[in-house]
């Protein structure tokens, strides 16, 4: 008899809060992911686009979209960050006005 056995998938789950615009087009404040060990920016942007909008990816990855992300507080534009268990990503949508 063999025995077959799953591999264990470790996790990491973040925080990720819309700003401005972004929620407007999220339709939520906050939302909580979980993502495989390893992940980056860059994929959690994707699971954004799979999960919640399609539009925010599509737009973010093809330069469209206009927007800071913080990590922890702190401003980055580094796709090839890797995220680690309860970060705290934030998009904001600068806003403009006179």
């Amino acid at each position: 008899m063999v025995l077959k056995i799953k591999p264990l998938v470790i996790t990491l789950k973040v925080t990720v809060v819309f700003l401005g615009r972004a929620s407007d087009l999220v339709g939520v404040n906050i939302v909580e992911l979980e993502l495989p060990e390893g992940s980056k920016l860059r994929d959690l942007v994707k699971t954004i686009g799979e999960k919640i909008n399609p539009i925010i990816a599509d737009r973010y990855f093809k330069g469209h979209y206009i927007s800071i992300i913080h990590i922890n507080g702190v401003a980055t534009n580094d796709l090839e960050r890797e995220l680690r268990d309860g970060d705290r990503i934030t998009f904001i949508t600068p806003e403009m006005g006179g």
